[in-house]
C-alpha cells in the first residue's frame, strides 16, 4: 500500500467514533427535524390543498434546503468539520510522533482535506436521502401530500453548494491546522453567517462583489436554483424580515403607508444582471484550489508540539 493510501486509511481509522462521524449524520438529522416539525407538519392536517397551497409544497423542500440548511446549518458544518478532523492531533499533541514516521508533512494536510471534502458530500447526500423518505412518510400519512420528489433540483441545490463552500472550506483546513481551537473556526462561521444575513436580497450595481465573498457564496451558489423574477437574489430567511415590503412607504413616525403605481420598479428601475453561474463556478474551484495550495504549502512547517 502507497504512503498516500496509508494516510487516507488511517484517517478513516481515526473517524470510528470521532466526534466528527457523529456530525455528519447529526447534524443532517437536526435539521430535518426542525424542517419537518416546524415547516411542512403545518401541511399534515389539511384537507383541502389549494392551488397555491400546491405550487408552495412541491418545491417547499428545495427552498428550505437552500434557506435553513444552507442559510444556517452549512456554515455551521463548514465551521466544525474541518476543525474536529484536525482535533485528535492537537488535543494529544501527537504532531511530533506523526512526523517521525516516513510520511510526508503535507501528505497528513492533504489526507484530512480530502477527509472533509468526502465527508461534506456525504453529508449533502444524506440530506437528499432523509428528504426523500420525509416526501414519502407524509404522502403515506395525508394522501394530499403525495408529490414527487425532485431530486434532479435537490441535487443541483446541494452540489451548488458543495461547489460554492470549497473555498471557505480550504480556508478553514488551513486555519484548524494553523490553531489548536475550535473558538476559532466558529468564531469564523459566525462572522460568515452574520455577513451572509446582512448581505443576502439586497440589489447592487455589480452583485459579484457581494456573491463572490468565501463565506457568501455558498448561499449565493446555492439560491440560484430557486429564484424567481427579476430580484438578483433571494434574501436570507434571518434577514428577509427586514428588507423593504413591495408598494409600502414607511413614515418616519414607523406608520405605514401603502402606495401604488401603473408601473412596477423593477420594470422602470431594472436591477443588473445577477452574477453569472460560470463566475461563481470558476471562482470557487480557483480559489479554493488556491487557498488549499496555501495551506498544503504550510503544513511543511516545523512544529513546536
Amino acid at each position: 500500500m502507497r504512503p498516500f493510501s496509508r494516510l487516507l486509511a488511517a484517517e478513516g481509522l481515526k473517524l470510528r467514533r470521532s466526534v466528527a462521524l457523529r456530525l455528519v449524520w447529526l447534524l443532517p438529522l437536526l435539521f430535518l427535524l426542525f424542517e419537518s416539525l416546524v415547516i411542512e407538519r403545518t401541511f399534515l392536517s389539511l384537507r383541502v390543498l389549494t392551488p397555491k397551497l400546491q405550487a408552495t409544497f412541491d418545491l417547499l423542500q428545495v427552498k428550505m434546503v437552500v434557506a435553513l440548511w444552507g442559510g444556517f446549518f452549512h456554515p455551521l458544518m463548514l465551521a466544525l468539520l474541518p476543525a474536529l478532523l484536525f482535533r485528535p492531533e492537537h488535543r494529544f499533541k501527537t504532531w511530533r510522533h506523526l512526523y517521525a514516521m516516513p510520511m510526508s508533512r503535507r501528505g497528513i494536510f492533504l489526507a484530512k482535506a480530502i477527509s472533509a471534502l468526502l465527508l461534506s458530500a456525504a453529508m449533502l447526500a444524506l440530506i437528499s436521502l432523509l428528504l426523500a423518505v420525509e416526501r414519502k412518510v407524509f404522502g403515506w400519512i395525508n394522501p394530499l401530500l403525495a408529490f414527487p420528489f425532485h431530486g434532479l433540483q435537490m441535487a443541483k441545490a446541494l452540489g451548488w453548494l458543495w461547489l460554492g463552500s470549497l473555498p471557505v472550506m480550504a480556508l478553514y483546513l488551513w486555519v484548524s491546522d494553523r490553531i489548536n481551537s475550535l473558538a476559532v473556526p466558529v468564531v469564523f462561521g459566525l462572522v460568515g453567517l452574520l455577513l451572509t444575513m446582512s448581505l443576502t436580497g439586497q440589489e447592487l450595481p455589480q452583485p459579484w462583489r457581494r456573491d463572490l465573498i468565501p463565506w457568501v457564496l455558498p448561499y449565493a451558489a446555492a439560491e440560484q436554483m430557486i429564484r424567481s423574477g427579476p430580484a438578483q437574489q433571494q434574501a436570507h430567511l434571518a434577514g428577509s424580515m427586514f428588507q423593504p415590503e413591495k408598494d409600502v412607504l414607511r413614515l418616519p413616525s414607523g406608520k405605514k403607508v401603502r402606495t401604488w403605481q401603473n408601473i412596477p420598479d423593477e420594470v422602470l428601475f431594472p436591477p443588473p444582471p445577477p452574477t453569472p453561474r460560470w463566475v461563481l463556478a470558476t471562482f470557487s474551484l480557483v480559489a479554493g484550489a488556491i487557498l488549499l495550495s496555501l495551506g498544503y504549502a504550510d503544513a511543511g512547517r516545523n512544529r513546536n508540539g
